[in-house]
């Protein structure tokens, strides 16, 4: 009978024939075939719990069973076989023997649980290491990269030094173990171990020193006999101050600097006292002196106390207080500190001079005084009891006892003359004096101006008239004459300053300094006939204007006729029928429109002629042809040249 091919194999001979499926007639010879079935048992190990360290590289071969050709899976059943070489992880693999035959394997693996522990080998920042005795260094004070580090005398085996072991001298071996696994280094760090006792204590000369704050004194200029010292601001502990550290009195403290900072704890106190001289001052930088009297350098005046000079700015020996005073300059320095000569850094230069009255003139800010322009004269400062006089002038500021200045306004042009009396510094009276000749220096401009050159019969006009002082020198009583001619009739007047009288046309100008203007306003009515050249003049001044040539301005206007007659009545009785407008013949380009009170349009031309009678040309409000009814109506009339005219009229019937 058929064995079903869903029948388990076992060892045995098994027969194969070929089946017909027409005729299911099989093979009359059939095949023998002998079959083996191996199943090879799960491999077995004495650690299914096994550590490896990561220093020793360990891979997949270096599990550990009891068999031979054994394969590695990351899972229980299935997946692919791990290759021997493959480095080993912490985790779980699944062993099965493999039959090197058939290729069959364990149908049931072996778990084992490994763990790779860590193999840290410690470093450090420095292979030479070097301490100083005073700080206590220990085996811990070794200075490593890790944590949990042990060390030994030798680079292999030995035993553990303690970490509170005192430090000398040597060389250390650091090793790191894993405390979870046990895990060792792979490989000890070498560090080489330097105690050092600390430098001495430095010493100096002096405990005491003084320095001068000119100098710009700094930490590294304390005197000491040793080098390489630091100084600090407390007998221990603290930083280290720069060495380029500006002085300030107190107490220092050095001690000898140590590459390895094996400093001594006994340090050296310096005490500091940095002097700063003071700055010279003088009431009066150019100092005048009798030369009768024999003034010394004692007399110089400072506002200081010790205090020497010198005769340059620089250098130099300090002249004694005795000596005679010579016209020049002479060279102050303060001291400070007299044992050890601390002068102030810049000198304060003082000039000698002596009394001369012969070189003392009296000075003016002006040689060609202008009249009425104030000028001021002056003599040389430090005197007393001035008494000033002055022909042809006024003193208007200064000029009084204690005055070296007076200014002066001269009264009129010609002849004038400055006088001072005074006390020189050493009780000797003196008189200067200026003779002067006074100038008008001024000149008066006139201009007039009109608004509107080409107004209606009726328009109003405004003139302005402006007079300008030009000129470097004021004027009094400046009269001015404007009188309208016949084509105007008055209508108002105004003045920046001074009257108008408009029934004599003249202006009066109490003042007039000097660079300044005025202006007069006149507003006129244009009249139909008439002279219309409106003519204005500078008649008199005081002083009288040198220049008559700019005194006189004239402005004309050229009126145009153009007058409506605003109101007519057309009722064909042969007076007044027509709208009239004079002179509208003259404007042959003009237009005349009309509208009544509502704004519609009632008649328009073109060239009007005064022809209107009243009649509307405009259909609208009322019809072509018809006769306007009484009353108000608006009228423009507009001229080629551009004027416009606008108005009411009246319709009277």
């Amino acid at each position: 009978m058929p064995i079903v091919s869903t029948s388990a194999l076992v060892n045995g001979t098994y027969y194969a024939a070929i089946l017909d499926p027409a005729t299911n007639c099989q093979s009359a010879v059939r095949l023998a075939i002998a079959v083996t079935v191996t199943d090879p048992a799960t491999p077995t190990t004495t650690d299914a719990a096994q550590t490896f360290c990561s220093g020793n590289a360990p891979t997949v071969a270096n599990i550990q069973v009891n068999e031979t050709n054994v394969v590695w899976y990351t899972a229980a059943a299935g997946g692919t076989a791990i290759p021997a070489a493959t480095a080993l992880a912490t985790g779980n693999y699944y062993g099965a023997i493999q039959d090197p035959v058939t290729g069959c394997e364990s149908s049931v693996r072996l778990l084992v649980a490994v763990t790779v522990g860590n193999t840290i080998n410690p470093t450090t920042n420095n292979a030479a290491q070097s301490f100083c005795s005073t700080t206590s260094p220990t085996i811990a004070s070794i200075q490593v990269n890790e944590s949990n580090v042990t060390w030994f005398s030798t680079a292999t085996g030995g035993t553990a030094i303690s970490a509170a072991t005192a430090l000398t001298s040597g060389v250390y071996y650091g090793n790191i173990v894993d405390p979870a696994t046990g895990c060792e280094s792979s490989t000890r760090l070498q560090v080489t171990v330097t105690v050092t006792d600390p430098s001495p204590t430095p010493t100096t000369t002096d405990t005491a020193q003084d320095f001068c704050s000119i100098n710009t004194p700094t930490v590294a200029d304390i005197q000491v006999n040793e080098a390489n010292v630091i100084w600090y601001t407390s007998a221990a502990g603290g930083t280290a101050i720069p060495s380029t550290t500006a002085l300030a009195a107190g107490t220092y403290y050095g001690a000898v600097s140590s590459a390895i900072n094996c400093e001594n704890p006994a340090r050296l106190a310096v005490a500091v006292n940095v002097n700063t001289p003071g700055i010279i001052t003088t009431p009066n930088t150019t100092q005048t002196f009798c030369l009768s009297k024999l003034p010394t350098i004692a007399n110089i005046l400072v506002n200081e106390p010790n205090v020497v000079f010198y005769a340059a700015a620089t250098g130099g020996t300090p002249l004694p207080a005795g000596t005679l005073l010579t016209a020049g300059t002479y060279y102050a320095a303060a001291l400070s500190n007299t044992t050890n000569g601390c002068e102030s850094a810049a000198r304060l230069g003082i000039t000698i001079a002596f009394e001369n009255d012969a070189l003392v003139q009296l000075t003016t800010t002006d040689d060609t005084p202008c009249v009425f322009q104030g000028v001021t004269y002056s003599i040389a400062n430090g005197k007393s009891n001035y008494v000033w006089s002055v022909t042809n002038g006024t003193i208007t500021s200064g000029g009084g006892t204690a005055d070296g200045s007076a200014t002066i306004s001269w009264s009129d042009i010609g002849p004038g003359r400055v006088e001072v009396t005074y006390t020189n510094n050493c009780d000797e009276t003196t008189t200067k004096f200026l003779n002067v000749t006074v100038a008008t220096c001024s000149d008066l401009t006139i201009t007039n101006v009109v608004d509107n050159p080409t107004p209606n019969f009726g328009d109003n006009v405004t003139f302005t008239i402006t007079v300008n002082n030009v000129g470097e020198g004021g004027f009094i009583n400046t009269i001015v004459s404007d009188l309208l001619p016949s084509g105007y009739n008055l209508v108002s007047s105004n003045t920046s300053t001074g009257t108008y009288d408009p029934a004599t046309g003249l202006w009066t100008i109490p003042t007039l300094p000097a660079g300044q203007s005025v202006t007069l306003t006149i507003v006129a009515e244009v009249l139909s006939s008439g002279n219309y050249l409106n003519v204005a003049a500078i008649e008199n001044s005081t002083p009288l204007d040198v220049d008559a040539a700019n005194n006189t301005a004239s402005v004309s206007v050229v009126p145009i006729c153009l007058t409506v007659y605003n109101e007519f009545t057309p009722n064909n009785d042969g007076a007044n029928d027509l709208f009239r407008i004079d002179c509208i013949e003259t404007h042959s380009n003009n237009e005349l429109k009309v509208f009544n009170r509502y704004g519609a349009l009632v008649y328009s031309k073109a060239h009007y002629e005064n022809d209107w009678d009243g009649t509307a040309n405009v259909s609208g409000v009322v019809n072509r042809g018809d006769m306007l009814p009484t009353g108000t109506y608006f009228y423009v009339i507009t001229i080629g040249d551009g004027t416009v005219k606008k108005g009411w009229l009246s319709i009277m019937r």
